[in-house]
This record gives C-alpha cells, structure tokens and sequence, in this order.
C-alpha cells in the first residue's frame, strides 16, 4: 500500500476529528466574519503550511464523502486506527467477516481518485 495514500487519509482523519460543532452560538463573530489576518510573513509558526495542510484535508474530505458506504466508513475506521496507532476500532456498519476485503477495496477506490 502506499505511504502517500496513507499520509492522506491520515491527515484528513486529524483534521476531521477536530471538529466540534456546539449548539446554539455561531463559531464566528460576526463583527469580524469573514476577515483574514495576512500570513505572508509569518514562516515561524509555519502558518501557511497549515493553511496548506488544512486544503489538502478538505479536498480529501469531498472525496471520501462522494464513496458510498460501507467503503466510506472502512476508510474512516482505517484511518483512525492508524492515527491512533491500535487496531481496535470498527463499525457495525462493516460486516465482520469482510472487513478486511471491504477496506481494501475502499483504499484501492481511493487510490483511484486521488
């Protein structure tokens, strides 16, 4: 399997997971919704590699969203298996005698779009 196909589902894992959504007030103020601090000559705080980093989540966030499940959901379990550094997690959504053939098939549809 391919490190860079990995390292991709991987990032996006991390980014994904760092969201947390809380009801009831706007994540943003809206004073200042939609403003931008220019980040040009910030390279200490590697700013604009996160920005990077973040895009790069993203795109791969619409490409798994657009697999149907139960690959979709192999690719999610995957990935945080091998962010967390265990193999434990798993779905009730994936039959457990093709686990392993759904997941390699999802990595293979995977490797495919990207």
């Amino acid at each position: 399997m391919n490190d860079d196909i990995i390292d991709l589902l991987t990032l996006w894992w991390r980014y994904e997971s760092q969201y947390n959504p809380v009801r009831g007030f706007s994540p943003e103020c809206s004073s200042t919704r939609g403003y931008r601090a220019s980040r040009q000559y910030d390279d200490s705080n590697e700013a604009m590699e996160t920005d990077l980093r973040g895009r790069k989540a993203r795109e791969v966030g619409h490409i798994i969203a657009n697999i149907a499940d139960p690959w979709r959901t192999a690719l999610h379990i995957f990935a945080r298996n091998r962010v967390l550094g265990i193999d434990v997690w798993s779905s009730p959504k994936l039959p457990g005698d093709r686990c392993r053939e759904i997941t390699s098939e999802a990595l293979d549809m995977f490797s495919n779009l990207v």
